[in-house]
C-alpha cells in the first residue's frame, strides 16, 4: 500500500492547505481527501505539483506499507 503523507508535511512546514491551493491549483476537495486519507489514487501531475511546492523529495511525501499476507 502507498500511503501519502501530506498531512505530516503540512504540519511539519507550517502550511496550510489553503496555500497549498493557491500555489498550486489543486482542488481544496482533492487537497481535503488526501490529507484524510479517503484518496490514495492520486495522479503523478498532483504528485509533482505537491513535491515542488512544498520543496520534498518523492520519499518524503510518499510511504511504501507491506500488507500483509494472509
Amino acid at each position: 500500500m502507498i500511503k501519502i503523507n501530506l498531512q505530516k508535511l503540512l504540519w511539519e512546514k507550517e502550511i496550510t492547505a489553503t496555500s497549498v491551493h493557491d500555489a498550486t491549483g489543486i482542488s481544496q476537495s482533492m487537497l481535503s481527501d488526501i490529507v484524510r486519507g479517503k484518496r490514495t489514487n492520486v495522479g503523478l501531475d498532483i504528485i509533482n505539483k505537491l513535491c515542488v511546492y512544498l520543496e520534498c523529495d518523492l520519499y518524503d511525501l510518499l510511504e511504501f506499507i507491506p500488507e500483509k499476507k494472509h
